[in-house]
């Protein structure tokens, strides 16, 4: 019996091999998406280049602290803020001129601070005194003024007339003739800067002799003085300018005949 090439069609298929799984269906598995990258904006970005012989797996470390910069995470790209600083230019010659313009007026004025200070500030004799007694007028011829500052005397005997009630010291004189003979006298008192104080005083001088006192020598003041009595200290120390009595012989009131100070070392109640 001839061995006869065998038919793969006829040959029966090889069980041995199927599990019976031809009928089941393969499911199908979906095809996933691509993930598309998140770029997220990035303000300022700043590579630096890798230094030669630079060890890449260090940490990087601050360039202006020489301190470590915290590790990145994975997908995270580093900002590095950098800081400007001002640059100093030059100074233009506007500038320049405009700066010298200003220290010469500032100089100036503090010049003129200087001087108007000195200009108004007290000097003690702002009027010019004439008391060298005995001084001669046409008529009579006056031998002495004293002056001296006190109290205004209210009441009594004798009170003080026509005082203003705000006067707390007054200035006085003691005028002394000699040799004269009849005039008539204008007695005034002035402040350091020649003003008025008070009221004129009308004196009438018979043969060498005061009516009013009916002797060679009376006594006047002031009917207004000092509001403060502690002004005093600084007429003292001469930080107020002195004050003065004037004596006018006649009608004329150009050229007094006595200026004389106010003395600040006499202090006395009437």
């Amino acid at each position: 019996m001839k061995n006869q090439p065998s038919d793969p069609k006829n040959e029966p298929k090889d069980d041995f091999w199927d599990l019976g799984d031809d009928d089941l269906e393969l499911e199908k598995i979906p095809e996933e998406k691509p993930v598309e990258p998140v770029i997220t904006p990035i303000l300022e970005e700043e590579t630096e280049p890798a230094h030669a012989g630079q060890d890449l797996s260090a940490p990087s470390r601050d360039l202006e602290t020489n301190q470590p910069t915290p590790a990145s995470k994975p997908g995270q790209k580093r900002v590095r803020v950098s800081s400007s600083t001002s640059e100093h230019r030059p100074t233009s010659m506007v500038e320049k001129i405009l700066i010298v313009i200003l220290i010469l007026t500032l100089a100036g004025l503090a010049f003129w601070g200087v001087t108007a200070f000195f200009d108004h500030a007290p000097n003690g004799e702002v009027v010019e005194f004439n008391d060298d007694f005995p001084i001669k007028g046409e008529k009579i011829t006056i031998g002495n003024v004293e002056t001296w500052w006190r109290e205004p005397v209210r009441d009594g005997d004798d009170p003080d007339v026509g005082v203003v009630i705000e006067a707390r010291l007054i200035p006085c004189a003691k005028i002394k003739l000699v040799e004269s003979g009849s005039a008539t006298l204008q007695v005034s008192f002035r402040d350091g800067e020649d003003k008025l104080i008070g009221d004129t005083i009308n004196l009438s001088v018979q043969n060498g002799k005061f009516t009013r006192s009916e002797s060679d020598e009376i006594d006047v003041h002031a009917t207004s003085g000092f509001r403060n009595p502690s002004r005093i200290n600084a007429y003292v120390n001469g930080d107020i300018p002195a004050w003065s009595v004037a004596i006018v012989e006649g009608s004329s009131t150009e050229n007094p005949l006595v200026r004389a100070r106010i003395e600040a070392n006499r202090n006395e109640t009437k």
